[in-house]
């Protein structure tokens, strides 16, 4: 299941920085809220089996989209929902940190260790000459851009800009993660590995 979400500043003094182009913190569960949560059913290649689902928190609450997904991401329905993205484990602690003001509570060890993710963060990093700096999906897509700009778009209220951006880095992840399905075991058989 493609899985992703994105976050926006909470806090007015961080927005205004980020207008006067000064130096920001990185987003964190204490300073952002989730905006948007995004998944899609992939069938056994990768291809999109559903329509991409994108639940909006300026529709209903932060509370209700994570409400929502929290069905899904359940702990007793462990292997129904495996969350598919880069830098999968961003998504999901965010998740879980916004989750429990709601009282909805997800233990680390189900999100670390229990929940089955597919996350390939990694093999970019190691496309890359194992160097983090440029590994994001936009350095190995057509993304257009790394989402810097989805609080900005979030605080001027441009919410089709961030539709807009959601649907087109889902599509971009898909192509991406099928063309690895297809040219990864390929590698594996070059070198003999099992």
């Amino acid at each position: 299941m493609y899985f992703d979400i994105e976050v926006a500043y909470r806090n007015p003094e961080i927005i205004a920085r980020m207008l006067e182009g000064r130096k920001i913190p990185g987003p964190n569960p204490g300073n952002c809220k989730i905006i948007t949560i995004q998944y899609q059913l992939l069938d056994e290649s990768g291809n999109p089996k559903t329509p991409l689902r994108i639940f909006k928190e300026w529709d209903t609450s932060e509370e209700d989209i994570i409400r929502k997904i929290a069905t899904m991401i359940n702990p007793q329905r462990l292997w129904e929902f495996i969350p598919v993205g880069h830098n999968i484990y961003f998504d999901l602690g965010m998740l879980k940190e916004r989750a429990a003001l709601y009282g909805i509570r997800y233990s680390n060890w189900f999100i670390y260790n229990e929940l089955p993710s597919i996350d390939i963060k990694h093999i970019c990093i190691g496309m890359n000459s194992f160097r983090l700096k440029d590994s994001g999906l936009d350095k190995f897509s057509g993304k257009e851009t790394s989402g810097r700009d989805v609080p900005l778009w979030y605080y001027r209220k441009e919410y089709d800009k961030i539709i807009d951006y959601v649907t087109k880095e889902a599509k971009e992840f898909i192509e991406f993660y099928k063309r690895l399905r297809e040219t990864l075991p390929d590698f594996r058989k070059q070198y003999g590995f099992f």
